[in-house]
Order: C-alpha cells, then structure tokens, then sequence
C-alpha cells in the first residue's frame, strides 16, 4: 500500500505533495551493525555533514541482523556526507563498553538520555537530550527528569573523539523538556519545549552571541506579555506532540512546524506562523505513512530536515508497533523513513 496524500479542508496545507521516498530511506540501512533506531533529528554541522541524533537503537551481534539477539542502547549517532539523502555516504557512532556496544551519550545512575535537537554556532555544536528513567513496567513505563545540553568544541572531528562539557540549562522546571527544536535567528537563538500530557510546546529564546559561547544560563520566555527573563511561561501550541521540527522556510516566508498528529496510526502534519511563537496555524495533514495502515501501527517522530537536498522539504517519522519492536530487521520496521515533500 502507498501513503495516502491529504489536503484537508480549509487553510490548504503549506506541504501539498508529499511521498515516501525510499532511495533516501535506503540511507539508515547501510551499515552491518546498526539495525534500528528512532529519534532521528539532524543537524547540519557545514560542510557537507550532517549529524543524526537517535534515540533507542539496535546493534547486531552477527551477520543474522536479528534484534532479539542484539545490544540495545538508548541513544546512538551517525555522521551523514553529502546533503542528498539518496547519495550519502553515513558512518553510526556508539561507545563500547566491556566489549559490547554503549550509549553514545552514558547513563547517569538510574537517567539515560534521549535526544533532543541541536546547533551548530561557529566551533561550537549544543546537542540538547533528556534525562529519562524507568518509573513502572513495560514499555510505556518510562519518566522524564530534566533536560540538559552538551556543548562540542571539536565538531569536526569525529564524534568518538567529541569533548563533551554538559552546561547549565537556565531555570526550566525538570517537567519542561527543552531542546525539541533549535532555531536561529539573529541575535536569538530560539529552543522548543514540551510539557506535559498534551505536549504543550513552549519557547525560550536567548542572546545568540552569549549561546555560541555554549552560555545558555539567561533564557526569556514567551508568555502573554511576549519575551521576559521573568515572564510566566505560556504555550506557543496546545495541544502539541511529543516530537516535531521547526524551520523557516524561504519559499513560504514563514516558520513551518511538522510533526507526527494523532497516535498509534498517524499522519505527517505541518503547521505555519510568521514568527517563532506564531500564532500557529492548526496542524493540516500532508501524508498518511503506508505503516499506518497496518494492524497495532504506531507511526511517530515526524519532523523535517530543511538541510536535506532532493526536496523543497525532506521529513522522517518512524514505523513501530503497539505489540513492540519486532525481532527481525527484515519485517522493515523501527527504521525512519524519508518522505519527499513540495510546497506549493
């Protein structure tokens, strides 16, 4: 079955076309030992490079690529070259550990770390992850503490040989997930965040000069009365979704915001605003993925990749199933996938 185009109602979506893309999806599968990950946000570290950040991952342990017979790690990374997806070359990155593969970013006591997005400003790169831990049973069992960012003064080397030096995130509540979008716009730099049930996103900016010295101790906060250091914190959407993307788009002259809408079988859905804090147009859906058409589907992380060349827009989200993740690569799920979408 093929993805499904939807054009809602009225406002028309921002993203008219969209369609899978699978010689760019062919990227995540070329590695012998990687089999598998989710998360999935990019960063354009220049260059022609770019990082991809995941979240839960699989590692073989023999040519089988079985899952049930791999290391699973909670967060892994991988180094893309080349802009178009369906020509890059990529290289995974993790730790070893006892000789078995690791986190790339270790566990902290009882936390692990989930990512969230980054960028890079001159020399230096901030990645921003969540301390996560597991507070009940089973696979929706998982809790978040609070969220952190790591400073790179060498990114361009390599990422196993990156210096870490995690820096004080301003006063955000350990409720607030911060870091589910990074956006530059001179002299900001503007960070996303979620907060509870709904995923109600909210924004702080803060000085884009003090950020690129990895200073992120000053934020302002958009609440009612606009931005303040000391201005009670409003959302900018509500509800919102757990993982999402945000991007200015020069053909649209406007800020899009992509996301995963609904649960367990979703649709892509992108939302428009003339300014980082909007207001925010409702979600239109642009694609139904053809995984959300199968029995338990849960199709998730949507959000889009503006440096991506081969697309006016390239999104992810990724497949899985409400009865887990399945033990054999070959049942093509838990990979993301790249959808090719234009804008009209």
């Amino acid at each position: 079955m093929v993805g499904t185009l939807l054009l809602g109602c009225s406002p028309a979506p921002p993203l008219v076309h969209a369609e899978p893309w699978p010689e760019a999806s062919a990227l995540f599968r070329r590695d012998s030992e990687w089999i598998g990950g989710d998360g999935a946000y990019s960063v354009d570290l220049g260059a022609s490079r770019v990082l991809w950040l995941f979240g839960d991952s699989f590692i073989a342990t023999s040519s089988a690529r079985s899952r049930s017979a791999s290391y699973f790690i909670r967060n892994s990374v991988a180094l893309q070259t080349g802009y178009d997806p369906s020509r890059a070359f990529i290289r995974f990155y993790y730790r070893r550990e006892d000789e078995h593969p690791a986190s790339f970013v270790p566990e902290d006591g009882k936390y692990w770390f989930w990512p969230g997005h980054g960028v890079r400003l001159g020399d230096r790169l901030l990645l921003f992850y969540g301390r996560v831990f597991q507070k009940s049973e089973g696979m929706w069992g998982f809790a978040s503490g609070d969220s952190t960012v790591f400073s790179i003064d060498n990114p361009d080397d390599e990422p196993s040989v990156w210096r870490f030096e995690e820096r004080p995130l301003g006063d955000a509540s350990s409720d607030l997930q911060l870091g589910g979008a990074v956006l530059v716009r001179d002299p900001w730099l503007y960070v996303y965040g979620t907060e509870g049930d709904f995923h109600d996103v909210y924004l702080a900016r803060f000085d884009l000069a003090a950020a690129s010295t990895g200073d992120l101790s000053a934020p302002e906060w958009w609440g009612e009365a606009g931005f303040g250091a000391n201005a009670a914190r409003a959302p900018v959407i509500s509800p919102g979704a757990p993982e999402f993307s945000v991007n200015f788009s020069t053909q649209l002259q406007k800020f899009v915001f992509v996301q995963s809408e609904g649960f367990g079988p979703t649709t892509l859905a992108a939302r428009t605003a003339d300014a980082p804090e909007g207001p925010w147009s409702e979600p239109q859906d642009v694609l139904r993925p053809p995984e959300s058409f199968a029995e338990s589907a849960f199709v998730y992380a949507g959000k889009a990749h503006p440096e991506q060349q081969g697309a006016d827009l390239a999104l992810t989200y990724v497949p899985s199933s409400m009865d887990g993740v399945p033990a054999d690569p070959s049942e093509d799920l838990y990979y993301p996938r790249f959808v090719r979408a234009s804008y009209r």
